[in-house]
C-alpha cells in the first residue's frame, strides 16, 4: 500500500470514529424527556437522525467541498493563498442569499437554489471580463467583483430596517452548521458531486500547470475549456455549501497546505487527502463549539479565522524557511 493510501485510509478511520463517538455521545440522557404534550418520550432517535446526523453530514461535505476547491485553485493559479472564492463564487453566492433571506420569505431549498445561481453568475461574471487576458487579469478581475459584491453585502445590512432580521443575518454570515437538514443536503448533492465531476475531469490538467500552460497545450490540454471546466465545478462547490452554512473560511485555504505538506503529491494525487483533512477540520471545529463550554459562544466561521489564520501564517513561514535553507 502507498504512503498515500495509508495516509487516505488513516484520515478516513479516524473521520468515522469522530463520527461515531459524536452521535452517540451522552446520547442516553435523551432516552426519557417530557414532549411538546409532556408525556416522557424516548428522544433518542429525533436528536440522532434530526440534529447529530444532518449536522455531521453537513461539516463533512462543507469541509470536504471547500478543500476540494481550494485545492483545484492553488493548483491551476499555482499560488498557495489562492482560496476557493478567489473568482467570485464565494460572495457571489453570500450575496444572493443575503438577498433572500432578508427580503424573501422563502423555504431553504430556494436559499440553497439562489446561493448556487450567485455563484455562477458572479464566476461567469469574472470568467467573460478576463478570458481572454490570462491568469493576472482573471485573479485581478475576481478581486473586483469580489470588492463589488462585499460592498453589495454591507449595503443590503445597511438597509435591513428590522434589528432582528438584521442580528440574523450577522450571525448567518459568521457561519453555522445549526441549519443542516437531510433534505438541504439532498438537494445539494448533486451539485456537489457535478462539481467534483467537474473538478476530477480536468485532474491531469491541474497537474501538468505545475510545467506551465505552454506544455500544457502541448500535451494535448485545451487551456482555456479546461480552465472554465475546473473553475466552474469550484463555483458550484462553493455555491452548494455557503447558503446551508453561511461564511466558513479557511477550510479551502489550509487543507490543502496539510496535505502538500503531509504527501507532497501533484495536485491531482491531494484532491482525496485535501477533501478528507477538510472534512476533519470542520467537524472537529463544530465539536468543540457544541462541547467545549469556551467556544460554546463562537460561530464556527469566527473560529476557523482564528485557529486558521495563526496556521496559514506558521506553514507560510516554515515554508518560507524551507526555500531559504
Amino acid at each position: 500500500m502507498s504512503n498515500t493510501n495509508k495516509l487516505n485510509a488513516t484520515l478516513f478511520l479516524l473521520l468515522i470514529a469522530i463520527i461515531l463517538s459524536a452521535s452517540y455521545y451522552q446520547l442516553a440522557d435523551f432516552s426519557a424527556l417530557f414532549n411538546a404534550e409532556g408525556v416522557i418520550t424516548d428522544m433518542r432517535s429525533l436528536v440522532l437522525t434530526d440534529i447529530r446526523l444532518p449536522r455531521l453530514s453537513l461539516a463533512i461535505l462543507t469541509g470536504a467541498s471547500l478543500a476540494l476547491a481550494g485545492n483545484a485553485m492553488q493548483g491551476i493559479f499555482q499560488n498557495p493563498l489562492a482560496s476557493p472564492g478567489l473568482l467570485g463564487s464565494a460572495n457571489g453566492a453570500t450575496t444572493a442569499s443575503v438577498f433572500i433571506l432578508y427580503y424573501f420569505s422563502a423555504p431553504f431549498s430556494l436559499l440553497l437554489l439562489g446561493g448556487i445561481a450567485g455563484a455562477l453568475f458572479s464566476f461567469l461574471l469574472v470568467y467573460l471580463i478576463a478570458k481572454n487576458h490570462g491568469t493576472t487579469m482573471m485573479i485581478l478581475s475576481g478581486l473586483a467583483i469580489n470588492m463589488l459584491l462585499g460592498s453589495a453585502i454591507a449595503l443590503l445590512l445597511s438597509n435591513a430596517q428590522s434589528p432582528w432580521a438584521l442580528a440574523e443575518l450577522y450571525r448567518w454570515l459568521q457561519g453555522s452548521l445549526v441549519w443542516a437538514k437531510f433534505d438541504t443536503l439532498l438537494i445539494s448533492l448533486p451539485f456537489i458531486l457535478f462539481g467534483i465531476s467537474c473538478l476530477y475531469q480536468q485532474r491531469r490538467y491541474v497537474d501538468l500547470l505545475t510545467f506551465g500552460e505552454e506544455t500544457a497545450s502541448t500535451m494535448g490540454i485545451n487551456p482555456k475549456r479546461s480552465f472554465f471546466i475546473t473553475t466552474f465545478g469550484v463555483a458550484l462547490l462553493v455555491g452548494a455549501t455557503i447558503p446551508q452554512t453561511g461564511t466558513i473560511g479557511f477550510i479551502g485555504l489550509i487543507a490543502p497546505h496539510f496535505a502538500r505538506i503531509l504527501l507532497k503529491k501533484r495536485p491531482s494525487q491531494l484532491y482525496v487527502t485535501s477533501a478528507l483533512i477538510g472534512a476533519l477540520l470542520l467537524v472537529i471545529a463544530d465539536l468543540c463549539i457544541q462541547y467545549i463550554p469556551f467556544f460554546s459562544h463562537i460561530y464556527i466561521g469566527t473560529l476557523t479565522a482564528i485557529i486558521g489564520a495563526p496556521v496559514l501564517i506558521w506553514i507560510l513561514l516554515t515554508q518560507q524557511r524551507r526555500i531559504y535553507d
